[in-house]
């Protein structure tokens, strides 16, 4: 295990993960939904060594952030709030919803989450690309989760997305990266 965190420890000094203007020493981000109790999610965030954890917006109490059940678990960390938009249906209401989150001082990061179908979950990249155009204009260090287009993810960068997250599967499946030719 030693040689192993010294190994991860150097590929992080000869090639960092820049986002946002912030140098990462993880490339690990963690999602905050699915524990089964608080102490098992901060054992899990402690033991994944992650700088930046994600949280849908909609399961924060935005008129008191700082005294939210899920957020009291990790005061006094260094952690990057990644907060996503799960739930727009539409570039109007993700950035409505991102608005709301910076408003309530936890971040400017947003994850960019568009789902054209509630039951599978698949991004709607022309709403997703909307979104992080409006988003990027606003000041946001965003992050569009999006299908394994790489016409669409070249888009994202050009609007100006920190870093572009394309799914390898639709969300929730545990089915890997079911576009083998996409992932070079």
């Amino acid at each position: 295990m030693v040689e192993k965190d010294a190994a991860l420890e150097t590929l992080a000094e000869q090639d960092p993960l820049v986002i946002g203007g912030r140098r990462l020493s993880s490339r690990l981000f963690l999602g905050t939904g699915r524990f089964p109790n608080p102490l098992v999610q901060k054992q899990a965030v402690a033991a994944s060594g992650a700088e930046v954890l994600t949280f849908a917006i909609r399961r924060i109490d935005l008129e008191a952030a700082h005294d939210d059940a899920i957020l009291t678990h990790f005061e006094g960390g260094s952690w990057i709030y990644l907060l996503n938009t799960s739930g727009a249906r539409t570039a109007d209401e993700a950035v409505r919803i991102a608005r709301l989150a910076r408003a309530s001082g936890l971040s400017d990061w947003i994850k960019v989450e568009i789902s054209a179908d509630s039951k599978t979950l698949l991004p709607d990249p022309l709403e997703t690309l909307r979104a992080t155009e409006r988003l990027v204009k606003e000041g946001f260090v965003v992050l569009p989760y999006t299908s394994d287009d790489p016409i669409l993810c070249k888009r994202l960068e050009e609007a100006g997305a920190a870093a572009v997250m394309p799914g390898g599967s639709p969300i929730g499946t545990g089915l890997g990266i079911l576009n083998p030719y996409n992932s070079a």
